[in-house]
């Protein structure tokens, strides 16, 4: 294309994405109280940049906790809780009211979303038509994960994002930028610690030494240009660690698996199944440090299931991750006779099963645990059933 179709393209998408914050914000956002979590991110921005406070200070948080009606009683509950660089996903927001803020940011998580789906067709070399594109992006939006994690405003689509522009990168060898792009996922760094161990112990072996680098370069980047807006901050982000960390609620899926198939089975059952899940998962990394693509693929995709499994306090909106491994099992059920049937069949489960399983468990505005368990246990199921071929490029070296 050239330059005046590009900026025809972006005069466009500014006014839809403009149109449609503003019907957000008049339609939703201006009389009701969302986004909790992205409230928090938001309201210790707007506390650093424009009162110049500690985000991550007990009188933000109290304010925070006002906001969103927590217990008082529960120091630290609804605090800014993340690394200060994640501000530079929204820093122009910090300046405008938030109901205001929250549209855009709204508006802006389904463009991201809409990119995530663009970008793994590209990954997976699958090219569906136009209404088929257009309905598995729609499918996606409204996937109990991924409309939660609109809803509440959070960041794990950013991270999803970045994840799957990173296999991009590295499939066409631009390994420096793969790197940057994991580092960027530091934003959330709870929901991605197995998965950079793991791309790091890769790329030792296999001597990608510009993955490495890209890595260090954008990640000390952006630590330093956070520490510019506040010197203190990891100090602060510790403190605040330590005080969240308590009360953040959450549970470990595989306690409420043991608890819901053998009740009463306690610890050990969930010990088990931890030895199994980390010895499965071991066991694809040593198989995909030595240098097959396919293998690569699989071990992602243990680590993927693995960090929705294994920790202890995770949410559904992380389930998002499960979105590169659904993708590639799509992409190859191509080549399947019938394959348009089954890719629709299977898209239709994926969106309305979850979704009736919340409505018959929810007890108020508080999602069943139960609600865990469906989705991770399906990519476990995918994952044990992909084949071991794989045609994708997807570890090309770096030029």
């Amino acid at each position: 294309m050239n330059r005046k179709e590009w900026l025809i393209i972006i005069l466009l998408f500014a006014i839809i994405t403009g149109v449609e914050s503003i019907g957000v914000y008049q339609y939703f956002t201006k009389s009701t109280l969302g986004g909790n979590d992205f409230y928090s991110r938001w309201a210790g921005a707007e506390a650093l940049l424009i009162d110049g406070r500690d985000p991550y200070s007990l009188e933000v948080t109290a304010e925070i906790q006002v906001h969103k009606g927590i217990d008082p009683a529960l120091e630290g509950k609804g605090s800014f809780a993340y690394p200060l660089h994640v501000i530079f996903l929204f820093l122009p927001l910090a300046y405008v009211s938030y109901p205001l803020a929250l549209a855009i940011w709204i508006v802006i998580l389904q463009w991201v979303i809409v990119g995530t789906v663009v970008l793994l067709f590209q990954l997976f070399d699958w090219y569906p038509s136009l209404a088929g594109r257009t309905l598995l992006i729609l499918g996606t939006i409204v996937m109990y994960p991924i409309a939660r994690s609109i809803l509440l405003g959070q960041f794990t689509l950013h991270v999803t994002l970045f994840l799957v522009l990173m296999l991009i990168l590295l499939k066409n060898g631009k390994d420096s930028w793969a790197g940057v792009c994991l580092a960027a996922t530091s934003v959330k760094p709870q929901m991605v610690i197995l998965l950079g161990i793991w791309f790091v112990v890769w790329a030792v072996v296999q001597r990608r030494w510009r993955f490495l680098w890209g890595i260090l370069a954008g990640g000390g980047a952006m630590f330093l240009a956070s520490l510019l807006f506040f010197p203190r901050w990891p100090i602060s982000f510790i403190e605040d660690i330590q005080r969240y960390a308590p009360v953040a609620g959450g549970k470990n899926p595989l306690v409420v698996l043991v608890d819901q198939v053998v009740p009463g089975a306690g610890e050990p059952a969930r010990w088990m199944l931890t030895a199994v899940l980390l010895a499965g998962m071991l066991w694809a990394w040593w198989r995909g440090t030595r240098g097959n693509e396919a293998t690569f693929l699989t071990a992602t995709y243990w680590t993927i299931v693995a960090s929705l499994l294994l920790v202890f306090q995770t949410g559904t909106t992380n389930q998002a991750l499960l979105l590169i491994p659904l993708f590639d099992w799509l992409a190859r059920l191509k080549e399947r006779p019938f394959a348009p049937w089954h890719i629709v069949l299977i898209t239709l489960g994926l969106i309305i099963l979850p979704w009736i399983l919340f409505i018959n468990t929810v007890a108020g505005n508080a999602e069943n645990p139960i609600m865990f368990l469906p989705l991770p246990l399906l990519g476990l199921l995918v994952l044990l059933t992909l084949t071991q071929t794989n045609h994708h490029k997807l570890t090309k070296k770096s030029e």
